[in-house]
């Protein structure tokens, strides 16, 4: 039986992580290493599901963090998933894990994307344009920020005086919910059945 090897990549809370783990049996996948750029409650997570992790401090490593990057990542990786990751992937990187790279965006790309636009400032900016819908959306990373193509959306309605935050508490629930489902269908186009 082959398994579906995911690599995931945290810089925070490890939201995302958590509702990766809860999924994995259900879809088919196994999360086989935790990467984290600095100490984040991701870690703790990761210890309290006894899920193998890695810290790679990007201020003392510096530019060779990708390097060592790369030799952490097992050789049986099929995806290497991004859950609210920091460091921009570099070309060299996304050339090498073309199409097997993915990464969850708090906005409808190609809306509200690219240097600057993460967490609560996306948010932020959609409620200033008074934009009628928000929601996340599953892409493939690469070489440039969030322009790679989408996997998958969902859309949800912006409601009247909400703040960026409850905004984003809301476009939370639904990444965690389409996080998981498009790493199934990947497997499934891939044809790795568990």
């Amino acid at each position: 039986m082959k398994s579906f090897n995911i690599v995931v990549c945290a810089s925070g809370g490890g939201g995302n992580f958590r509702s990766l783990i809860k999924y994995q049996c259900d879809y088919g996948y196994h999360i086989s290493l935790l990467i984290v750029d600095r100490e984040c409650p991701a870690i703790k997570i990761a210890k309290e599901n006894g899920i193998s992790y890695s810290v790679l401090e990007k201020k003392v490593l510096g530019k060779s963090f990708f390097e060592e990057f790369e030799k952490i990542v097992p050789i049986d990786t099929n995806l290497i998933v991004l859950a609210g990751f920091l460091p921009i992937i570099p070309k060299w990187i996304c050339e090498k894990w073309e199409r097997k790279i993915i990464n969850i965006h708090p906005s409808l790309l190609p809306k509200y994307g690219g240097k600057g636009m993460y967490g609560v400032k996306v948010q932020e900016a959609i409620l200033r344009n008074h934009e009628k819908y928000a929601g996340c959306t599953v892409h493939y990373v690469d070489s440039e920020i969030d322009t790679g193509e989408i996997i998958a959306q969902k859309k949800i309605l912006v409601m009247e005086n909400e703040s960026a935050w409850e905004l984003g508490g809301r476009v939370f629930n639904e990444e965690i919910i389409l996080l998981p489902l498009a790493i199934k269908h990947i497997r499934e186009a891939m044809k790795v059945i568990p």
